[in-house]
């Protein structure tokens, strides 16, 4: 994992040499404004982009260190209105006590589309949604949960100076049933076409819609730098996978507040950084500790 994060910054470091002529200094700062997701490191609007990001989780639920590394692409349509994109996370647990292990995670396809107001205009109105995939039955190799799940957002930004102003709204939807955990799995037949062999247990999650609402403020100290701070919140707390346990680890609610800055070192290439800090700190119940987010992105085709 270590080797992998050195790679990543010895790759920027050298696109940084490269192309240092290119210094995305226009006059308009709309033109220079790239509307980073500070929670994700994602572009909020359709852009021709790929995004590699990494995420690291410090003492989670599990006593653990979690690296996410993220590879996302995105390529847009119709004059910047329209895009597709697709996203695979690969997960590092840093345990203790026990063995490190590896998982790929859930695979999405998605969408942004801006429908209304004129591109060049200092606000934008984004409407984003994707499919996550099953990760399949082999729990050894990947994570995410083996069933669909959908996503979708409402976005809406303004560009004021040198203020820009971000807020989402949306959430997740699971797309598929649990299945019944039957003795007989590995046999091939299909769970609703098999005589059960015995009663199987009661399930311990159950999935539930997942409300994500978020909302960051954005200063540009030039059009090459900002600094942005915002706060997210999500209903419930475990996510899409809820348990059904009733107690003090699994509240109604998680908040999360971060802050960063993004840097624009050419026209194409931008990086960004930010610390993540759960708002919920009692130690029975907190996801993690704190976290960062460390995104570097590549654009390609006109602005």
């Amino acid at each position: 994992m270590k080797q992998s994060v050195l790679v990543l910054f010895l790759f920027i470091i050298s696109f940084q040499s490269i192309h240092s002529h290119h210094t995305g200094s226009s006059d308009s700062p709309n033109a220079t404004a790239r509307f980073v997701d500070p929670f994700t490191g994602k572009r909020e609007k359709p852009t021709n982009y790929l995004v590699m990001t990494q995420d690291y989780y410090q003492s989670t639920r599990e006593n653990s260190h979690l690296f996410t590394t993220t590879a996302f692409a995105e390529m847009n349509f119709f004059d910047g209105r329209f895009a597709l994109n697709a996203s695979v996370p690969w997960n590092y647990y840093q345990q203790r006590g026990r063995e490190d292990a590896a998982r790929i995670g859930k695979t999405y396809l998605g969408f942004k589309y801006q429908p209304f107001f004129d591109l060049d205009k200092p606000y934008f109105f984004v409407i984003e949604g994707s499919v996550g995939f099953p990760s399949g039955p082999d729990t050894d190799r990947f994570t995410g949960g083996n069933y669909y799940t959908g996503s979708g957002f409402i976005k809406l930004g303004y560009l004021y100076e040198k203020w820009s102003f971000v807020t989402k709204i949306g959430g997740l939807n699971p797309l598929s049933r649990p299945q019944p955990n039957n003795l007989q799995d590995n046999d091939g037949i299909p769970y609703y076409a098999r005589k059960p062999s015995a009663s199987p247990p009661e399930p311990e999650y159950e999935f539930k819609k997942t409300t994500l609402i978020s909302a960051y403020v954005t200063y540009y100290l030039m059009p090459e730098i900002s600094l942005f701070t915002g706060l997210l919140y999500r209903n419930p707390y475990n996510g899409v996978d809820y348990s059904k346990e009733k107690d003090k680890a699994n509240p109604a609610y998680f908040t999360e507040a971060s802050a960063g800055f993004s840097w624009n070192f050419s026209e194409k290439y931008n990086m960004s950084i930010a610390y993540r800090y759960p708002l919920q700190r009692d130690r029975e119940y907190r996801l993690y500790q704190s976290a960062w987010t460390f995104a570097f992105s590549m654009e390609w085709g006109s602005d």
